[in-house]
């Protein structure tokens, strides 16, 4: 299974498997090693968080960054949504809307040319709130 230098153990394949059975809500580190030991499963903290930056950037996992002191979420979305678009996440009940938008080539066109900053749209992830969570 080695794919670029990389390779999966048999932690990080159930760390995979837990992950796909949660795959609806967010978790924090935290909870997802409860939901891991109710599993039967007992993986070092830093297995889990090494396993879970790692599939973030394989663009398997989506985090949510830590929000006034709160810390990271992460849910599993696989093949769930277009992995070449970026996310629109839900703060609140944590849904996924791709970002497919025909303005977004301007907005990654102005960012490149005045800022000299080219984005990454397969990684781009805004937060907000839904709108079934606006009301």
């Amino acid at each position: 299974m080695a794919e670029r230098g990389r390779y999966r153990t048999r932690q990080q394949e159930m760390i995979v498997s837990c992950l796909k059975k949660q795959k609806e809500i967010f978790c924090t580190v935290e909870e997802f090693m409860e939901s891991l030991r109710k599993d039967g499963i007992h993986v070092g903290q830093t297995t889990v968080y090494r396993a879970l930056e790692r599939l973030c950037e394989d663009g398997v996992v989506v985090k949510i960054p830590s929000v006034d002191g709160s810390k990271a979420q992460f849910r599993y979305i696989g093949e769930e949504i277009n992995r070449n678009v970026g996310k629109l996440v839900c703060l609140k009940c944590g849904s996924m809307i791709p970002l497919e938008c025909s303005r977004l080539d301007e907005f990654y066109r102005h960012i490149h040319e005045d800022h000299g900053f080219k984005l990454d749209q397969k990684h781009m992830v805004l937060y907000g709130y839904c709108s079934g969570c606006q009301q």
